[in-house]
């Protein structure tokens, strides 16, 4: 069973506190820095706040398969971040989470355009499903996912140029899915 730590609530509070006593025209810090370095072909190591990891291509795509590719990094960091302010959120609201897993995926828009010419391609959809256990309500799962997709840093960013099919899986019951397209917000 997962275990929310019992001082998360005290900590996720003081957290959202802070971000809403920043005032516009103060010094800006970055929330961290990754720095990156070349080891070979399309493999690169990354390290932050003294962790570090592999990213590279598969072999069909001119990698040794190393480790995974950064679309994948990409991806899966909007996902855990999200997540992190799924139990951040439920630590708040006191909803008990008994399992909290994700599934994303990333679809790259058409190529087109002309023969010969290059074409600017990214993401045009993400597909992220949140599947919780939990003995509180459905509308309380609603409510903490819901909490994550505007407290989470890295979905707020994502959102704003890619539309996120957001599915809840509550309880094995599908919830319903929501589009969260900020591009026009």
């Amino acid at each position: 069973m997962f275990k929310v730590e019992a001082n998360l609530k005290e900590i996720a509070t003081r957290q959202l506190s802070q971000r809403r006593a920043r005032k516009d025209g103060e010094p800006r810090r970055p929330v961290t820095t990754v720095n990156s370095k070349a080891l070979h072909g399309l493999q690169f190591r990354a390290t932050v706040e003294g962790h570090s990891f592999i990213s590279d291509e598969g072999e069909e795509a001119g990698g040794h398969d190393a480790g995974p590719a950064p679309l994948r990094y990409f991806l899966a960091g909007i996902m855990m971040c999200h997540q992190v302010w799924c139990v951040k959120s439920s630590a708040v609201a006191d909803v008990r989470l008994d399992r909290l897993e994700g599934e994303i995926s990333g679809f790259i828009e058409a190529g087109g355009g002309e023969a010969g010419k290059e074409v600017e391609r990214g993401f045009d959809l993400i597909k992220y499903t949140v599947t919780v256990e939990s003995p509180d309500s459905a509308d309380s799962i609603h409510s903490i996912v819901e909490a994550a997709t505007r407290r989470c840093p890295a979905f707020v960013s994502a959102s704003r140029s890619i539309p996120i099919e957001v599915t809840i899986l509550h309880n094995e019951k599908n919830l319903g899915a929501k589009t969260y397209d900020r591009r026009r917000a």
